[in-house]
This record gives C-alpha cells, sequence and structure tokens, in this order.
C-alpha cells in the first residue's frame, strides 16, 4: 500500500532533535559520497491568476531529488506555485500566492523504495520544509559559530523566522533574541509567541543594524530578492546564517574568513518565449534568485564540513559565514523517510492501492 501523509501526519513525527540528527548524518553521507542529488530544476510561464496591476506574475514548477542508498530510498519533491515579485519598501520580493482550492499550496514530496522502486509514499511538504530549512541552518551553525553564543540578531518574522530559533536553541545555549521586521504588527506578535514558546527573552529591535549589532549568531530570514546585509555588520566573533543567497552583500564572501555554501548546484531555469517577452516588458528577471557575481566554485559545501574536509571556525574572533545557497534534494528524502518510518509506526495517514502506481506495461 502506498501511504499517503499530510502535514498534520508530519507534526506527530518530526522534531527539531530528531529533523537536525537525520540531515547531520545526511551530510556525512554526502560528504563521503554515500548520497546523491541533482541540481534542482525551475519552470517558468505566464500566469492567468489575479495578481494585482503592474506586480510581475508567474507559474514557477519546480522539482528537486536525491537518493539515500543507506537508507534504500529515494525522493522527488514537487512544488507548483504561483508567485508574484511586488515591491516593498523599495525592495523586491517574493510572493507566494495561496491560488489553489480554498486558498493553498501546491507542494509534495514523492518518496520510493530502492528495493523494490515503488511508490511507497506521498507527503506534503509544507512541515517538512519548515523543518528542514532551520535544521540545515543549525548544523551549518553547530560546526561555525562559536559555542558559546548565546545572543541572536533576527532579520524577519515570518513564517521561516521561528523555526531557526527552534533549531538553533537545539544546538547553541541559545538566552536571548533581537528581532527586526519592517512590519511592526508582525514583530510585536513574534516576540511574544517565541518568547513564550522558547522560555527565552525575545524583544524587538528597530532597525536591522540593531538587531545584529553585538549578537554572536545573525540570522537573515527574509524573502528580499536584493541583498541588504553588509560586511559592516559581520563582527568579530560573530556567525552569519542567510536562509537564502538573496540576502547577504558581495562584501559579505569577501570579507569572512570561513564561507560554506549548502550546495555549490544551482539551479536550471527554463522559460518559455511569452514568458521571456514579459521579462523583457517589466524589466526585471522574474526568476527564483536574481543573478550573482559569484563563482560557487570557489566555495566549500556543508557536506564537506560535516564529513570532516574542510575545517571550520579555528578561532574565536573568526568571522564565519554559511549559506543556504540552495536545495538539496537529498534533505527531503531523509525527512520523507523519517516521517514515513514514524506515521507507519504510530497508523498514521491514508494507504490506496499501491497498484495505482505501477504498470505492468514496461515503459
Amino acid at each position: 500500500m502506498t501511504l499517503m501523509l499530510s502535514n498534520d501526519d508530519a507534526a506527530k513525527v518530526l522534531t527539531m532533535a530528531n529533523t537536525i540528527e537525520a540531515l547531520e548524518q545526511l551530510y556525512k553521507d554526502l560528504g563521503k559520497g554515500g548520497a546523491v542529488y541533482r541540481g534542482r530544476t525551475d519552470l517558468f510561464a505566464p500566469t492567468v491568476a489575479e495578481i494585482g496591476a503592474d506586480i510581475p506574475a508567474a507559474h514557477q514548477f519546480k522539482t528537486l531529488d536525491g537518493a539515500i542508498p543507506r537508507l534504500q530510498a529515494a525522493t522527488i519533491r514537487v512544488t507548483s506555485d504561483v508567485v508574484a515579485f511586488p515591491e516593498v519598501n523599495g525592495l523586491r520580493r517574493r510572493t507566494k500566492i495561496p491560488a489553489a482550492t480554498g486558498k493553498s499550496y501546491v507542494g509534495l514530496v514523492f518518496l520510493f523504495s530502492s528495493a523494490t522502486g515503488e511508490l511507497i509514499s506521498i507527503i506534503q511538504d509544507g512541515m517538512l520544509q519548515r523543518f528542514t530549512v532551520g535544521a540545515i541552518n543549525a548544523i551549518g551553525a553547530k560546526y561555525l559559530s562559536r559555542a558559546d553564543s548565546s545572543v541572536v540578531g533576527l532579520i524577519g518574522a515570518g513564517g521561516q523566522a521561528g523555526p531557526q530559533l527552534v533549531a538553533l536553541k537545539e544546538v547553541r545555549p541559545i538566552k536571548h533574541v533581537r528581532v527586526y521586521s519592517p512590519t511592526a504588527g508582525k514583530t510585536e506578535a513574534f516576540v511574544k509567541s517565541m518568547s513564550a514558546s522558547l522560555g527565552i527573552e525575545v524583544t524587538a529591535a528597530e532597525t536591522a543594524e540593531a538587531a545584529v549589532d553585538g549578537a554572536d549568531i545573525a540570522v537573515t530570514a527574509t524573502n528580499s530578492r536584493v541583498p541588504f546585509f553588509p560586511a559592516a555588520w559581520l563582527k568579530p566573533g560573530m556567525h552569519l546564517s542567510c536562509m537564502q543567497r538573496d540576502e547577504a552583500n558581495d562584501d559579505c564572501f569577501k570579507e569572512a574568513d570561513v564561507v560554506v555554501f549548502h550546495t555549490r548546484m544551482k539551479e536550471h531555469e527554463y522559460v518559455s518565449t511569452d514568458f521571456a517577452a514579459m521579462e523583457k516588458r517589466y524589466g526585471f528577471v522574474i526568476r527564483d534568485h536574481p543573478p550573482r557575481d559569484l563563482d560557487w566554485n570557489d566555495y566549500p559545501d556543508l557536506g564537506e564540513l560535516v564529513a570532516g574536509k574542510i575545517k571550520g571556525r579555528q578561532t574565536p574572533r573568526e568571522r564565519t559565514f554559511f549559506l543556504n545557497s540552495t536545495g538539496v534534494g537529498a534533505q527531503f528524502t531523509a525527512l520523507a523517510h523519517l516521517i514515513y518510518s514514524g506515521c507507519r509506526k504510530l497508523g498514521l495517514g491514508h494507504e490506496v492501492p499501491a497498484e495505482w502506481f505501477v504498470e505492468s506495461v514496461q515503459p
């Protein structure tokens, strides 16, 4: 039988601790060549969804895949998003539009058995994604930040910001968080919620610079598509953790003492001709991430760091920088297998006939 699993099912199994444990083992596998994945693929086409006047928008069809022989498992993650790129406070941002039935989103992970080739589970990806992004950055912090790091400066108060703090608290003795968001109401709600859930001091900062000034770990958790974090904010002894690659200025890559990417692989982007014409009309490259003048091959990746192939922080005063450059398909394999195994034991999910997903005719 093939097991269908919802975000609610996944939430009953996933903890930040077991997510970090599963992913840390994965990066050891990757660093030693014991797991495999391909670069992300993005297809862009115009959308007829109602977005708003003079706001660039698109349908983005995205896939990531990976296999882990140790688990005898492979996955492909598929997201089908309607995205818009409005300007907020003068900065271009990427926003997902809940255009599906009931104002919802579409994201699924398909888990296959390497032993039989069969599809063994289909899992909604929202909860999995929230846990994995926070956990990956926490693993970077575990190997790059000072062991006594206790103060976090957080820029951003959206859906991914909370998991960043939950994950950091698993690997470092975090006691105080200063958070900045350009949306005051959102900041206040975030401060109240995270103070209660984490049991630590969480306060609002008036500016992004004030949030990270004097912090042991600076975290960017925004949807900005324009870099805004300068190297001048990266003080001796600080660790900078970026949730995505459009947040740190180019000078951070040059001036940090240690820079580690999540992966050196880039996404492959394909666009239709009418989409390209729309880009020209708006004078804006409507892609998930605008191009950066960086050679990704100049930087080591997280697998090499966790496997001990490269050195992390060597002194307390070093400035370290972890960039969650893009997704790694095998991260979804590791967590999908964790969710599937846990849900099987708990009797969660809905079973559908495996015969629906196999065929007698050889392709």
